[in-house]
């Protein structure tokens, strides 16, 4: 085997490299995170339950808890399955970093841009902040970028089952996170920008979306079992996103800005400059763009949700480096001082690195803040099953699935103004009860069943126990 085809190994290894040392700490631990590894531990146990405390979850994307699931048959204790969850995370990072590289290459046939491509992606503050959280960014981006590059190099080559491949690569990406219906669109875009109406015509597309459909069928039929409907996964979903906070755009624009910073996004401006109307053109256009459109009509956003783009903005932003070659290159002949290629891709790479450690100092401070999320959930509750244990819990909402994650046999329940739970205050049936100020106490002091045993950062969290406990 040639040195040159082991290149790939260098994104994968510093992905890894730049991912390992970084690791949140195991003492935080997020809502939507915690909520996965509850649904997985279930399915370790029967492939189709995926439940939270008896209810189906099925409004949440089924891939990730499904794939933490095959680790979790032999791994049971609850920090050991939270590592196995980042650590999952880590290696679709890595694989994407591969796959950027890739790509990039196999537009531009330039290994050193697929390089400073995939630097670009690996210290995109977003993508780095969620390549080693319990999250499913890192799953999703990467299906999401093997459906493109597989959809391209089918094309580009000729080869049909790659393009078949990239249907079912989509469907794993729709199912790892919703919003990866945006592909559908992507793909139509770039397909009618290269080919008009052309591709209508050729089998190998239609044979595309049944796959897809084929790939999303076990999940519709769980629906129709255990959800009222095949699409009502999907509905859910887009209702309980609606019913979130909303975020205008120019809201969500402004948080994009202090997130990644301003230099990878104007990279990424003058990557767009350096374009042509040609097939790489095109797809990466209607990648970024149609993506984005994607989230920006959502109705509640947060920053995290555009990671999927990270590989094309990486490899925009080498474009956009490479710009600068082109500038000092027509420079030099302008002025009779031509400059060799060799010295021009050296200028240009001493350039992608300085611009990378600026980049990487702003993907850092991200990571750092997303480690304070969830961290005083994590203690307190990490407190109370070390100290208190017990086997009925009740929690205010924000703490309800971290809950589930610290009492993996213990029945949760939220704290809500509701007869049942005060009837069950009344009689004593929680073995622990954990508070987080603002919130109505119910009937807890009153009811003469519980002592409060600990308060937590100012009294902004209380423990109560059951007295006989």
């Amino acid at each position: 085997m040639e040195k040159k085809s082991l290149i790939f190994l260098i994104p994968f290894l510093l992905a890894l490299c730049v991912s390992l040392p970084t690791m949140p700490p195991s003492n935080t631990i997020t809502y939507d995170g915690a909520l996965y590894i509850d649904i997985a531990r279930n399915l370790a146990e029967d492939i189709t339950d995926f439940t939270y405390q008896g209810i189906y979850m099925m409004y949440r994307p089924p891939l990730y808890p499904y794939t933490l699931s095959l680790p979790y048959h032999f791994i049971h204790e609850p920090y050991a399955q939270l590592t196995v969850a980042r650590t999952v995370s880590m290696l679709f990072f890595a694989l994407t970093a591969v796959l950027t590289y890739l790509l990039t290459v196999e537009m531009f046939g330039n290994p050193l841009k697929g390089i400073v491509a995939s630097l670009f992606y690996i210290f995109n503050p977003l993508a780095f902040t969620m390549a080693t959280r319990e999250l499913v960014h890192s799953e999703f981006t990467f299906f999401y970028t093997l459906a493109v590059y597989l959809l391209y190099t089918g094309r580009k080559r000729g080869i049909p089952y790659r393009i078949y491949l990239s249907f079912v690569s989509a469907g794993l990406a729709i199912l790892t996170r919703y919003t990866g219906l945006s592909i559908l669109g992507v793909f139509i875009a770039y397909l009618w920008l290269t080919d008009h109406w052309g591709w209508v015509k050729k089998g190998e597309y239609w044979l595309g979306f049944i796959l897809l459909g084929l790939t999303l069928a076990p999940w519709f039929y769980m629906g129709h079992l255990h959800y009222g409907g095949p699409f009502r996964p999907f509905s859910v979903a887009s209702r309980v996103v609606t019913l979130d906070r909303p975020v205008s755009v120019s809201d969500y624009l402004h948080l994009l800005r202090e997130d990644v910073g301003l230099l990878l996004p104007v990279l990424a401006v003058l990557g767009f400059i350096r374009l042509k109307k040609d097939d790489e053109g095109w797809l990466l256009i209607s990648w970024l763009f149609v993506g984005l459109i994607g989230i920006l009509t959502v109705t509640h956003k947060e920053t995290r949700f555009i990671t999927f783009l990270s590989p094309a903005i990486g490899i925009l932003a080498a474009e956009g480096v490479w710009l600068a070659g082109d500038i000092i290159t027509a420079v030099s002949e302008r002025t009779g001082r031509r400059i060799g290629a060799g010295h021009t891709a050296l200028i240009v790479l001493i350039l992608a690195l300085i611009l990378t450690v600026s980049i990487a100092a702003r993907a850092g401070g991200l990571k750092e803040t997303w480690n304070e999320f969830g961290r005083h959930e994590s203690e307190v509750v990490g407190h109370a099953v070390t100290a208190y244990g017990g086997e009925r819990i009740l929690v205010s909402p924000s703490m309800y699935t971290v809950a589930g994650f610290y009492y993996p046999h213990a029945a949760v329940e939220m704290l809500l103004d509701r007869k049942s739970v005060r009837d069950k205050i009344s009689q004593g049936y929680y073995d622990t009860i954990i508070l987080k100020e603002p919130t109505d106490h119910l009937n807890i002091e009153e009811s003469g069943n519980y002592n409060l045993a600990v308060e937590f950062y100012d009294g902004k969290f209380k423990i109560y126990v059951k007295k006989e406990n």
